[in-house]
């Protein structure tokens, strides 16, 4: 009898609790704290991807991966049977047309990159019914036919690459034999038969590996014979392997001999849905398809890993769903914002510094006036705290709880000041001055090494001052460049990031990094921005909030020092706080002008990703 150890190569260990981090898939050790068996279990998932071009299409080919695949030819199936030329690119995300095939077909198979793949045999735009022996290689940019199997065929079997690769089995009408065992390879300029055959002659089902390792998976003996059939080829010779669970033909699929995973294929709804993944040995049932259909097209450089499947049909209802399917050992919980608690007297434009669950809150306006009050956040409520010594209102601030600084901003009567105010936990006390009075002034840092960026003088003419603070004085830096001001600022005195803002003619998107010394041009934001808060470091930051330019918005994107990402919404859309925390753990606290928003705050939690460990048990 196997062992684990005879399968794994390892003993199964034992941990006071689990496994190390680096646990991989398949693992399992004792858990002695729970007295429990644990292992590491992949999640599988298919998740929707994008449109193609080409609308509803079944039976095209395909080659490349899940983030850099291509797809080509196929049949619309209006008028019946129609053949179409059209080829793809997928970038994981969307596709883009690219040039044509030169010879419309569909019931063909693909091999190969996106910039480097191979298309042969099929159905071609003549009323024939043998198929065709053509062949063409892509080279990212167009398609060249080169020279031609060795037979007409439709619906063979093809592995490998454009210089390399093997094709197996297929279809020719009567009066030659109907379904064939032919093995022909590729050697970078001509096709030869060789002498090898596969033990059960077919068609429509789908090959991949290379020509030395590769797997002719399932399909049709004789329509309507559907088989669940598996042989390998070592480059000589042809040999069974295991069966699948569900035989099925016109299936989508990719890997390697010892890692193929195979989708989607006929009857529909028997087979439609039903995803297997091969290891070598024998095959396992996986998660479905979420779109049953046959005649579905794989990326076929994909891996067991991350695969993509395209279009397909059901009897006359043909689809253009793209499905892209996953397999991780890692759970990810997904960012979200979550309701904090209510302010004691919300207002907009307020300072705010500290972390989520230690926050100081001060200063601000409300239609009542300027007001002087702080508050502090524990995580769960705000409780009174002791006034500014001066009103700060569209001002900044940096530090935490226990150790923290508000600058700039606009007085009662107008204008702009330079007040500095520090606070220590429990009172506030009046600091050295700006050198430029400003409000709407970005800032960032610490009590004792502080960043004040843009803002405006009266006039709501924008700035591109900077200033360090060290705790007792503010010393004038270079400039940013982009003179503005109701931007939103995070990170600290030497590695900064400023983001949005207006310029008194525009609302902009600039963003730009302090890193020290100067600042630099950095990667756009994805709207226009002002008015919003933000929380984190320059290489693990968010933005959340502000008037995205048609109005107030409630967004977040997060930002790792080189691009932004879309996250969590926020309940109540808003602006006009500046926010607090880190990247992982930040807090929107009042602003306006929804009450929603002034009155109350809102925590973010970023997203999480753990090892997915289940207890095992026998069965």
């Amino acid at each position: 009898m196997s062992t684990f150890k005879n399968i794994k190569g390892k003993n199964i260990r034992s941990y006071a609790n689990n496994a190390p981090s680096n646990a991989t898939a398949g693992e399992m050790w004792y858990n002695r704290s729970a007295q429990k068996l644990k292992g590491v279990v992949p999640l599988n998932s298919w998740a929707t991807g994008g449109t193609p071009t080409v609308g509803n299409v079944a039976a095209r080919a395909g080659a490349g991966t899940q983030t850099a695949g291509l797809m080509f030819g196929g049949t619309t199936g209006a008028p019946a049977a129609t053949r179409i030329d059209n080829s793809e690119e997928y970038d994981g995300s969307a596709f883009t047309e690219g040039n044509n095939l030169n010879t419309a077909r569909f019931k063909f198979d693909g091999c190969g990159t996106q910039t480097a793949a191979m298309g042969a045999s099929g159905y071609e735009s003549s009323a024939s019914t043998d198929g065709t022996n053509k062949v063409e290689l892509y080279d990212g940019t167009s398609w060249t036919e080169v020279n031609n199997l060795t037979r007409d065929l439709y619906g063979i079997y093809l592995a490998g690459t454009t210089t390399a690769a093997v094709a197996a089995g297929g279809y020719k009408a009567p009066p030659s034999p109907a379904v064939t065992d032919l093995t022909q390879e590729w050697d970078g300029t001509n096709w030869s038969n060789v002498p090898a055959t596969l033990g059960t002659a077919r068609y429509m089902g789908i090959g991949t590996g290379t020509q030395t390792a590769a797997l002719a998976c399932l399909g049709y003996a004789y329509s309507p014979t559907v088989t669940n059939k598996t042989e390998e080829y070592n480059g000589t010779s042809w040999t069974t392997g295991g069966d699948a669970n569900t035989a099925r033909s016109a299936l989508g699929g990719c890997g390697s001999q010892t890692a193929t995973i195979v989708f989607g294929g006929g009857p529909v709804p028997s087979g439609g849905s039903k995803t297997e993944i091969y290891d070598g040995t024998s095959w396992t049932n996986s998660v479905d398809l979420a779109q049953a259909r046959d005649s579905v097209a794989g990326a076929k450089a994909g891996t067991t890993l991350a695969a993509l499947a395209n279009g397909g049909r059901n009897g006359p209802t043909f689809y253009s769903n793209t499905e892209e399917f996953t397999s991780s050992i890692n759970v990810v919980t997904a960012a979200s914002w979550a309701a904090g608690g209510n302010l004691i007297a919300g207002q907009r434009n307020a300072v705010t510094f500290g972390i989520q669950t230690s926050a100081v809150f001060a200063g601000g306006h409300s239609p009542s006036g300027i007001s002087v009050n702080s508050e502090t956040y524990n995580g769960t409520s705000f409780s009174e705290g002791n006034n500014l010594g001066a009103p700060a209102d569209y001002a900044a601030s940096a530090g935490t709880e226990t150790a923290g600084v508000a600058f700039g901003g606009s007085p009662p009567a107008g204008g702009a000041n330079n007040d500095t105010q520090e606070y220590d936990g429990t009172d506030w006390s009046e600091g050295n001055n700006l050198n430029t009075g400003r409000y709407s002034i970005g800032g960032s840092g610490t009590q004792t090494a502080a960043l004040a960026a843009g803002g405006s003088p009266p006039g709501n003419t924008g700035s591109n001052l900077s200033e360090e603070y060290n705790g007792t004085n503010w010393t004038e830096g270079n400039n940013l460049g982009t003179a503005r001001y109701k931007t939103t600022q995070f990170g600290v005195q030497t590695a900064a990031v400023a983001a949005g803002g207006d310029t008194g003619p525009a609302n902009v998107n600039n963003v730009e990094h302090y890193d020290g010394t100067s600042w630099t041009a950095a990667t756009v934001y994805p709207s226009t921005l002002t008015f919003a808060g933000s929380a984190g470091t320059q290489t693990d930051g968010l933005v959340f909030l502000g008037d995205l330019g048609p109005g107030y918005g409630a967004t977040t994107n997060t930002y790792d020092g080189t691009s932004w990402a879309a996250s969590a919404t926020l309940a109540n859309a808003g602006g006009n706080t500046e926010g607090d925390g880190t990247g992982a753990l930040a807090l929107a606290a009042s602003g306006g002008p929804p009450s929603g928003r002034t009155d109350g705050s809102e925590e973010f939690t970023g997203a999480t990703t753990a090892i997915n460990i289940v207890d095992i048990t026998t069965s």
